[in-house]
């Protein structure tokens, strides 16, 4: 594996417009910013705290206290003690010992998150080491160079491996230091306490999880938009999307999503009546967007809630307790809270997904639209019209829902470090399939929306679409063209999703 030397995207930022931690409460934009090219700063106050700290730290050491990971081993050979001579040693050997990561390399997004991550916990003011360690992050970041990780190795319980090669890149050992070195960087000698401070974190799950938030959340509004063309070419009912529907039942999510509906739909046919519906009940594919899609909105919700609190928090092992001048072990590197309201937010996203691909089957279907079966444009033609979509359409369901499955529940040993990490969440397995089926999510929508155009033009609708569909059926027919008699659908759907990722999404 190699280092990725790539720039940071050249843009309009001053130090004014850098990411400031420690002064203000990160947040998963802030993550997302950085992740894709925004420089991040060391705060002054975060600084004052982390002097604060290491200088209570030192006076622990100094006493002779006995502190878990700062004069002792640490898993299994706790009760080993590491004198002072030997420390130095120890900051790089436990970092080599715990590069065992697997499998590809993490995109270089993935690896920007969890070093901001990671310095925004060190920013919190706790950990004990020096303001230098959570600098190295930073001038690292700034430099373009993306240490190559692995992908795979870590349980949830700190995402040590990973950490520990981004670790080892800033202390200048490798092919990944020696590309920071050559952009500029210097390496950071770690102190004691330091090293186990680089590794003792969830900083990658919790940036895969930022960045998965953000995928989904746009795919949650992307479906919204295929729901709302796939209504027009149904020519659906549109009482399943009345205000007072979410008045009687006020979840906040079904609130917000018939309002982006009608929205879409507002000043066309179908929402002022102009177009009556066909018929008096849709399939509840249709019928239920407004409960399905708000329950993977409070989901998300949930997840978001649960992410920002990490975010302005330690997840460290031992802390400071200034105060007090002493140093106490904790639990909080279990990231149960985020691991499970990442389960949670995949099984909210599956019902969106699996409603979105029995649009595209009914869409298809003669019995359900009055249309010719596959939205062939000449009945009596042998040709398929777009029936085919219809099979990558399960497909990319059926994918989705077993991306959906929880993993926070996996227990694949209980005996690491001699039994004493009996402990896992599985958060980075949780992260990684969020944004994967965000992913399908919003390709899925990009198949149903060729379907929703292809129907609203069968029907010789297009001249009165609502505002927002409309634009779509516009965005669509630029890379996606109707399918006529003896044409395959062969339209550049990479470009309409594209469409769908970007910021033009009504």
């Amino acid at each position: 594996m190699t280092s990725i030397a790539e720039p940071v995207a050249a843009g309009e930022e001053s130090f004014d417009g850098a990411v400031v931690l420690g002064d203000q409460p990160l947040r998963p934009a802030d993550v997302v910013a950085v992740a894709r090219g925004r420089r991040v700063v060391l705060g002054h106050a975060a600084r004052t705290r982390m002097g604060a700290s290491r200088l209570a730290l030192e006076g622990v050491l100094a006493r002779g206290d006995t502190v878990y990971g700062l004069n002792t081993g640490v898993g299994a050979i706790k009760t080993q003690a590491i004198t002072a001579d030997r420390q130095a040693a120890f900051q790089t050997l436990l970092l080599r010992a715990h590069r065992v990561g697997h499998g590809q390399p993490a995109p270089r997004e993935f690896v920007r998150a969890a070093m901001v991550i990671r310095a925004a916990g060190l920013a919190v003011g706790v950990a004990g080491v020096r303001a230098e360690v959570a600098d190295a992050y930073c001038r690292a970041l700034d430099t373009g160079v993306t240490p190559r990780i692995h992908l795979l190795g870590s349980i949830g319980q700190a995402d040590l491996s990973q950490l520990a090669e981004i670790g080892l890149a800033l202390i200048g050992h490798g092919a990944d230091g020696a590309a920071l070195i050559a952009h500029g960087y210097t390496p950071i000698e770690l102190g004691p306490r330091e090293a186990g401070a680089v590794v003792n974190s969830n900083a990658f799950s919790v940036g895969i999880a930022c960045l998965a938030l953000e995928r989904a959340t746009r795919a949650v509004r992307a479906l919204d938009v295929s729901a709302a063309l796939s209504l027009e070419g149904l020519t659906g009912n549109v009482d399943a999307i009345h205000p007072a529907v979410a008045g009687v039942r006020p979840y906040t999510g079904a609130h917000e999503t018939i309002g982006r509906l009608r929205a879409l739909l507002s000043g066309g046919a179908l929402l002022t009546g102009a177009r009556p519906a066909r018929a008096i009940q849709d399939p509840l594919a249709f019928k239920v967007v407004p409960q399905t899609h708000g329950a993977a909105r409070q989901a998300l919700a949930h997840c978001d809630h649960a992410v920002g609190i990490e975010l302005s928090s330690s997840g460290d092992s031992p802390i400071m307790l200034v105060d007090e001048d002493r140093a106490i072990s904790t639990g909080n590197h279990d990231i149960s809270p985020v691991a499970i309201a990442l389960d949670y937010a995949r099984l909210g996203l599956a019902q969106a997904v699996t409603i979105a691909g029995e649009r595209v089957q009914k869409l298809l279907d003669s019995a359900f639209t009055g249309l010719p079966n596959g939205l062939r444009a000449d009945p009596a033609a042998p040709d398929d019209g777009l029936a085919i979509l219809a099979n990558g359409a399960a497909s990319l369901a059926g994918e989705a829902r077993l991306l959906a499955q929880p993993v926070t529940l996996e227990q694949p040993t209980s005996g690491i470090a001699a039994g004493i990490e009996d402990r896992i969440t599985m958060a980075p397995t949780a992260a990684r399939r969020l944004h994967e089926m965000a992913g399908l999510a919003q390709r899925l929508a990009a198949v149903e929306l060729m379907c929703g155009a292809q129907a609203v033009d069968l029907r010789g609708h297009a001249d009165d679409l609502g505002e927002g569909t409309r634009r779509t059926y516009a965005a669509i027919r630029r890379s996606v063209p109707f399918v006529g008699a003896g044409e395959a659908p062969d339209g550049d759907i990479d470009a309409l999703e594209d469409w769908l990722a970007g910021d033009e999404l009504p």
